[in-house]
């Protein structure tokens, strides 16, 4: 009698003959914020101010991985509200290096008296600054449909206040210009107001832009663990069918929360200096460069068998349109 080759248990071939698993099955887009409104060099003493220190931490982090820079301007003493011709030297100089890079300035810097909130208001001039240029000054930009007040530790107080009529009004801008609105949900009520407002009406054009921002501007906490997680699985659960969801996670936890999300499937991550002071959860380590934290993510995506997107490939994930008139 031949001697027959042992073939093992019925459970291990069922496990041998599993599917694929689809849901890291996309490449990762990595956006970058170099600096915000919020974060200064108190807390983070190498935090970007100038044009040229803001424009060559964009493009440190473009060489990382980084293809979508959301763009943010310092006045010399680290206040936001610089005049728009210092965020149109940022982009220039970003452009000179990374022609391809996708730029998402932001239209919440005080570009108008008064108005330090995403509306129509602030996102007009900025558009109108950048109208008729043969370069792609503004193919994306952020808006923030939800209520919450902004406290200086000088005690001034900067709020944004989320209405119906101020959002429609924006978005319908946007568009019209092929300016491609990504939503920053910084908690539930702004997902919501997103499906109220915008997808109900029938107005908001697919792919909806919907990124998770819990642990920025005194939204939801990212710690302690493991409550962080469930919240942003909470969140992913709440998005709209057709979103290109994306994760913006603030604070110490920024890195955990970021690879859990990686690991979900989310479509991008964002990573920079405007969100996040330390490079670890549970260590003092001062972040002195995005592009260490460009790098970090790119790398952990790639170990995980997740490519990380290309430019092209992110025009394509989060459908920027292609006559964009800025």
């Amino acid at each position: 009698m031949a001697d027959k080759v042992y073939e093992g248990f019925k459970w291990s071939e069922m496990i041998a003959h599993q599917p694929p698993n689809p849901t890291m099955d996309k490449p990762l887009i990595i956006t970058v914020c170099p600096t915000g409104g919020t974060t200064t060099r108190r807390q983070n003493p190498y935090q970007p101010y100038t044009a040229e220190e803001i424009a060559d931490q964009t493009i440190g982090a473009y060489e990382e991985g980084a293809t979508v820079a959301h763009i943010h301007t310092r006045n010399p003493d680290g206040s936001m509200g610089a005049p728009k011709e210092v965020l149109k030297e940022v982009i220039d100089r970003i452009l000179d290096k990374c022609p391809d890079m996708i730029i998402q300035p932001s239209s919440c810097e005080s570009y108008v008296p008064g108005a330090t909130h995403y509306s129509y208001e602030s996102v007009k001039p900025l558009a109108d600054l950048f109208s008729g240029s043969d370069r792609k000054y503004m193919e994306s930009t952020i808006f923030t449909p939800v209520s919450y007040a902004a406290e200086t530790l000088d005690d001034e107080v900067h709020l944004s206040i989320g209405t119906e009529v101020n959002t429609q009004k924006t978005i319908k801008y946007l568009q019209e210009n092929k300016i491609k609105p990504e939503f920053m949900n910084h908690n539930w009520e702004a997902i919501m107001n997103v499906k109220e407002w915008l997808i109900k009406p029938g107005i908001l054009e697919k792919p909806y832009l919907m990124s998770m921002g819990p642990g920025m501007h005194n939204a939801a906490e990212t710690y302690p663990d493991p409550w962080g997680y469930m919240y942003t699985l909470g969140m992913m659960k709440m998005m709209p069918e057709g979103s290109v969801i994306g994760l913006s996670a603030g604070g110490r936890n920024w890195l955990a929360l970021s690879t859990f999300a990686i690991l979900m499937g989310v479509d991008g991550v964002r990573v920079g200096m405007e969100d996040h002071v330390h490079m670890y959860p549970h260590k003092d380590e001062i972040i002195k460069r995005s592009a260490d934290s460009a790098r970090k993510i790119a790398t952990i995506a790639r170990e995980l068998g997740r490519d990380v997107a290309t430019a092209p490939q992110a025009r394509e994930i989060l459908g920027i349109y292609k006559e964009a008139k800025i």
